[in-house]
């Protein structure tokens, strides 16, 4: 999982800047226990558009996959002591817990992109990016429809709290356009983003996705 560390301290607000030495130390303890804790896991399922109707909710995601014929569900997760290593920290340490929490987000998201590569060396075709609920207007209250659809609580462990909140918490839900034919990639970042009017990096000059 290339440059986690990297993005971590980039989330921590270290961009274009070298961390002190207190905080760079809290990142290479943190990356070796949570690597050493985590297991990243996930499920997929490859469907058409038709079939996939029912949990495509929204204006922005129908535009999304407007030149798809198929879509890709995935959920990928940490795993449970990944979530354990972070509320432990925040007892006992709560800078840690803060560094922890930076490198778990980046850690996640490093395991999508692999999946997501996995996925297009499998399936082949033209992939639109990824699109999680939350994004635009599609809702966060899908979750608990996909992860049934995925058979996530079973699979890999993955449920949904009443107020839509993915557990374990380093945990992902998206899905991906695919086509036999070259499509346009859509609208990426900020624009597409429910948080962007209320978002810390935002508000600071820069960006989640870098």
């Amino acid at each position: 999982m290339t440059d986690v560390k990297k993005e971590a301290l980039r989330y921590l607000g270290y961009r274009g800047r070298e961390p002190d030495s207190a905080t760079a130390e809290l990142a290479e303890r943190g990356y070796e226990e949570l690597s050493a804790a985590a297991s990243p896991r996930e499920v997929h399922k490859l469907v058409s558009i038709t079939d996939a109707e029912f949990l495509l909710k929204g204006d922005d995601i129908r535009g999304h996959l407007r030149e798809s014929g198929r879509v890709i569900f995935f959920a990928a997760t940490l795993g449970s002591e990944a979530d354990r290593l972070i509320r432990t920290a925040e007892v006992r340490n709560m800078a840690y817990a803060l560094v922890l929490d930076a490198l778990a987000s980046a850690m996640t998201e490093a395991y999508c992109d692999e999946l997501e590569e996995r996925l297009h060396g499998e399936n082949g075709g033209f992939f639109t990016w990824r699109f999680s609920p939350g994004y635009g207007d599609y809702p966060i209250d899908v979750q608990p429809d996909i992860i049934r659809f995925l058979n996530a609580d079973k699979l890999i462990g993955l449920t949904v709290t009443e107020s839509n909140i993915l557990i374990p918490r380093k945990s992902v839900t998206a899905l991906i356009g695919v086509s036999d034919k070259e499509q346009s990639r859509g609208v990426r970042g900020c624009a597409a983003c429910s948080m962007r009017d209320r978002c810390a990096y935002r508000s600071s000059g820069n960006t989640c996705r870098g």
